[in-house]
């Protein structure tokens, strides 16, 4: 996540999800933002012309204007949080994940710095949500990949790394994990991309109950992969169920399940 995004077509998505999924009085939320200083060589965060339009604001009126008065005056994080998007017993960890500036280059000495801040880090995230029975998870781009495995890689604080996420999981009944799905063909279409990242959920993390994952359509695709409890997967499917049949049905697809 960056604070240039906020408000964005992402968030629109993102937002809607959560509050259909866990925005009941049965959940304690935990989001943990993975915030990332703003990349100055793109112009990604701009999808804001989504503002003002009835098919996007029929999903969701007060969702929508949220965010419309977020894009107009402050962008950040920091107004997401305060705007009262999601339940008041929320609670957010958003500090920073990025230790390369800090500590910069291919040095031993450095690189165990960047791992310590790293490991901090996450310390600090799991208290923050040690009292949630469910849990967001919203790194810049999304799963670990193979290019970037290390976590005192340049760019690892854009990424949620399994151990991370299996430790953040750990004791909840629900974990929602937010990933950018690769637009080059090599990669495989998005539905064997939603496949392979939940085979691999399974297999790293091991939940007990089922994987569920949705896809964001609207602009540039992006999937959410839902981990579960066995004893809400029914629940969970219901609602994701229902989500997918109401005014938000023509901004998501690709529903799965991994057994």
């Amino acid at each position: 996540m960056q604070n240039r995004y906020a408000g964005d077509i992402g968030d629109f998505g993102k937002f809607g999800l959560l509050r259909n999924l866990v925005g009941s009085q049965d959940w304690k939320l935990g989001v943990v933002w993975y915030l990332f200083p703003e990349d100055k060589y793109n112009d990604d965060g701009r999808f804001i012309k989504y503002l003002g339009k009835s098919k996007f604001s029929k999903c969701d009126f007060d969702l929508h204007n949220k965010l419309e008065k977020i894009v107009s005056t402050e962008r950040s994080i920091s107004a997401l949080e305060k705007a009262g998007i999601l339940s008041p017993n929320t609670v957010y960890y958003s500090e920073t994940v990025d230790f390369y500036q800090q500590f910069p280059g291919r040095t031993k000495i450095n690189k165990k710095k960047r791992l310590r801040c790293r490991e901090k880090w996450l310390s600090e995230a799991l208290k923050k949500v040690q009292k949630c029975n469910a849990v967001f998870l919203d790194p810049d781009n999304g799963l670990e990949i193979d290019s970037c495995k290390k976590l005192t890689q340049k760019r690892s604080g854009k990424y949620a790394y399994f151990d991370e996420i299996k430790k953040l999981f750990k004791g909840k009944h629900i974990c929602i994990i937010y990933h950018h799905l690769n637009r080059h063909r090599n990669h495989g279409t998005h539905s064997e991309q939603i496949y392979n990242r939940a085979i691999s959920l399974r297999r790293k993390i091991n939940p007990t109950g089922k994987i569920f994952a949705v896809r964001f359509k609207t602009y540039s695709p992006r999937a959410y992969f839902i981990l579960c409890s066995k004893s809400v997967e029914i629940d969970v499917q219901q609602h994701i169920k229902t989500f997918l049949k109401s005014n938000w049905a023509n901004h998501w697809d690709n529903y799965y399940e991994e057994p």
